[in-house]
């Protein structure tokens, strides 16, 4: 009896220790995947309300300078009197929606108009957004100043006004109010948790605070992890360190990037939240889950106790059930024919096996609720990817016509203008036809149609097509072609792979001394294809990541054409999803070669 016993006690033992030990590791590896998905949402919350700041600066800095243009007669010249150009600015006021008031001085820096008449004749010279704007320069205050005749914190945006000689008349100031930059941060999906907020400048000032807490950005200023933060080049970054009240919380600092020709001026968006709030449904659940087992093990080891003092057939039975408990379709059944013990014990697993079974069902609904969002954001991005896309063909079609003249002629600077718009249009639709290529990569739906074409025609055909990316430079593109054979293969996607590679090579040579090689060899069934040029290569620690989604190997340098960092990746799925593969060779400093096969048969 006694040796029935233990094998008894050690039974159950051993199946319920080890269903809660695979049941905890499966809701660990489900905690962290929420852990980091959090973390990764709060980071992304943060970065778009910091992007949201850039382009309404941008916005407003695009403001002044088509207010300011020569070509704006409204305020330029003698045409109109003050009170006329003061009623324009009332009506643009009004539309835009973004000025709290907008004022005209003369080169003495006195108030000359104001659209809210306020301080008419008032000395501002001194005043830096005056100061610079009659130097000729378009400027805005980095960090907002405290207006006193209007009672609140704002930001100048200012330029030169022009006389009818082109010389400089006046100064025009827009004031804007910093509740603008707030009304977005209090908007911002991230206040849909208990976060705390602070907006700051790069010298430490607090613009914008959620909770107007001072200590805690006095806490935060000194973290070494945040002074290092402040050196570094990263744009964001998060960790957890211990709060000002002692309660560890996820902190997420971002730098802003600035947008367009608005290069920022250097202010920083903190967010943090202690993660008992942050997690406090998963940890629950954790919790409740842990008590529950260890409560269900107690059960289970004192009943075993019970079951060794009485018959040995119940117990045997039990120990048999017991066995079964790993199929996921199994129901226990009840043991009869023994004590009342037994067969209590007997309902409490089969309560056991019921529960871990919900437990298993919830852990998997959510798992699945979280694919779901996976595929709702790719759908979501696709659409948003697509729609952008849409409008810039009229842009494009409306640039030809002025420049073409169907709507009267235009002036040299008005073509100039004209152009920068197609070109930046053009910029853009490529840009928009990366990130729908690379869309189209990650959920397997690119397609390719594929063609039987001349290597060498093609190769020639590339360096006539490739011929206006050289316009203004020495840079010589050398191309090889003496093969002769056909290929069976998407001409297409194979001239976008060789547009992404020449461009990325542009981008890191010489202007002056920059060579570029295109080549081709055919080796065991495969044609090998190369794009060498003598650049700056690319850095050792650098190459392992080259093929990663939107990696650019050097973004501190002026990069000559503007890219997403998706060119790259681009590459490597249109050359696998045509049966090849991509590689490359790189000497920093001297050179770097970009190798990838397509198969003759495919």
């Amino acid at each position: 009896m006694k040796f029935a016993s233990l094998i008894i006690f050690s039974t159950i033992g051993l199946v319920g220790i080890t269903l809660i030990i695979s049941s905890f590791i499966t809701l660990t590896s489900f905690s962290n995947e929420i852990e980091k998905t959090v973390s990764t949402e709060l980071k992304t919350s943060i970065s778009n309300a910091m992007d949201k700041i850039d382009r309404t600066m941008y916005a407003r800095m695009t403001d002044i300078k088509s207010l300011t243009s020569k070509s704006n007669l409204n305020l330029v010249g003698n045409n109109y009197s003050i009170k006329e150009k003061m009623d324009y600015l009332r009506d643009y006021e009004k539309q835009s929606q973004a000025y709290t008031s907008s004022a005209i001085y003369d080169l003495t820096g006195i108030r000359i108009g104001d659209t809210r008449n306020l301080e008419i004749g008032l000395d501002e010279s001194e005043e830096s957004f005056f100061s610079e704007a009659i130097q000729g320069k378009i400027f805005h205050d980095p960090i907002p100043i405290t207006s006193e005749s209007l009672g609140i914190s704002i930001i100048h945006f200012s330029g030169p006004l022009y006389d009818d000689n082109g010389n400089i008349s006046g100064v025009l100031s827009l004031i804007f109010s910093i509740s603008k930059i707030n009304d977005i941060l209090n908007q911002d999906a991230i206040h849909s948790k208990p976060i705390k907020l602070h907006l700051l400048s790069k010298d430490g000032l607090i613009l914008y605070s959620s909770h107007h807490h001072q200590g805690i950005f006095t806490d935060i200023i000194q973290l070494p992890i945040f002074k290092n933060f402040l050196k570094s080049t990263d744009k964001s970054i998060s960790f957890t360190e211990l709060n000002d009240y002692g309660y560890e919380s996820l902190f997420v600092v971002v730098k802003q990037q600035g947008f367009l020709q608005h290069k920022g001026d250097g202010w920083i968006l903190s967010a943090d939240i202690p993660t008992t709030i942050l997690f406090e449904e998963r940890d629950q659940f954790i919790l409740e889950f842990i008590v529950f087992a260890v409560i269900i093990l107690i059960i289970a080891i004192f009943a075993s106790f019970i079951i060794a003092k009485r018959l040995t057939i119940p117990v045997k039975a039990l120990e048999n059930e017991m066995q079964h408990l790993s199929s996921p379709e199994y129901n226990i059944k009840e043991i009869s024919g023994g004590s009342d013990e037994i067969e209590s014990m007997s309902k409490s697993f089969q309560l056991m096996v019921n529960e871990i079974k919900k437990s298993q069902a919830k852990i998997k609904k959510q798992y699945t609720e979280l694919k779901q969002i996976d595929i709702q954001k790719d759908e979501f991005s696709s659409m948003i990817t697509h729609e952008l896309k849409t409008p810039l063909t009229p842009i494009r079609g409306y640039c030809q016509m002025f420049v073409d003249g169907n709507f009267g002629t235009l002036t040299e600077e008005q073509v100039m203008y004209i152009k920068k718009i197609n070109s930046s249009a053009i910029q853009l639709e490529r840009l928009i036809g990366d990130i729908l290529d690379a869309q189209k990569l990650d959920m397997n739906k690119m397609t390719f149609n594929k063609s039987t074409f001349d290597i060498d025609e093609f190769l020639k055909t590339l360096k006539q097509n490739s011929s206006y990316l050289l316009n203004g430079t020495r840079i010589e593109l050398v191309v090889t072609a003496s093969l002769n054979i056909p290929l069976i293969t998407d001409y297409d996607r194979l001239g976008e792979v060789f547009d992404n590679l020449i461009r990325n090579s542009i981008d890191f040579i010489s202007l002056e001394h920059g060579k570029i090689e295109v080549s081709a060899k055919q080796e065991n069934g495969k044609i090998i294809f190369l794009v060498k040029d003598n650049g700056i290569g690319i850095p050792k620690e650098k190459q392992a990541n080259i093929f990663k989604k939107f990696y650019q190997v050097d973004t501190s340098q002026t990069r000559k054409h503007g890219g997403s960092g998706l060119g790259l990746t681009i590459c490597k799925g249109i050359i696998e999803g045509l049966g090849g593969k991509i590689w490359f060779e790189s000497e920093p400093g001297k050179y770097t070669k970009f190798y990838f096969s397509i198969p003759l048969v495919t």
